[in-house]
């Protein structure tokens, strides 16, 4: 009887208080996913900055054979995400507008993050955009350095 009653209670505090969920700071932190799904990671920060959206352009293909989705911050406007937004629906990703108590205003919280279904475990460095490559100074050769 008492393994009935703790069935009992279960459904009443489910019903209540919604299903169970784990790691819920995290999933505040992600936009609803979990840390260990996330391929990439965008702050609000660096969303609203043109050079971000370059490199965001330069990374993508390499995301597109994958399984993955796209999770964006829906709070932010679509006047920072909506080029995020108009690149994924011309890529053909799957992307979601975040527009829940997940999704904060703050500069260093989640603004787009790309994530897998299943856990892929990338560390907080591989996880980041990877910087623009800086233009090589042009070289000058020997001869050159006689006519200055």
């Amino acid at each position: 009887m008492a393994a009935n009653d703790d069935q009992v209670q279960e459904h009443i505090t489910s019903a209540i208080f919604g299903p169970r969920q784990t790691k819920i700071d995290e999933r505040r932190h992600y936009l609803g996913s979990l840390r260990e799904r996330v391929e990439l990671r965008l702050t609000n920060d660096e969303i609203g900055d043109p050079a971000t959206l370059r490199r965001f352009k330069a990374v993508l293909p390499q995301y597109l054979d994958k399984d993955l989705q796209v999770l964006i911050n829906g709070k932010e406007g679509m006047g920072i995400s909506g080029p995020y937004v108009k690149l994924c629906s011309q890529s053909k990703i799957p992307f979601t507008l975040i527009n829940n108590e997940n999704a904060k205003l703050d500069p260093d919280e989640s603004g787009l993050l790309i994530v897998a279904k299943e856990a892929v475990f990338r560390s907080d460095d591989d996880i980041k955009l990877p910087p623009e490559p800086k233009a090589e100074p042009k070289k000058s050769g020997w001869f050159s350095s006689l006519f200055k």
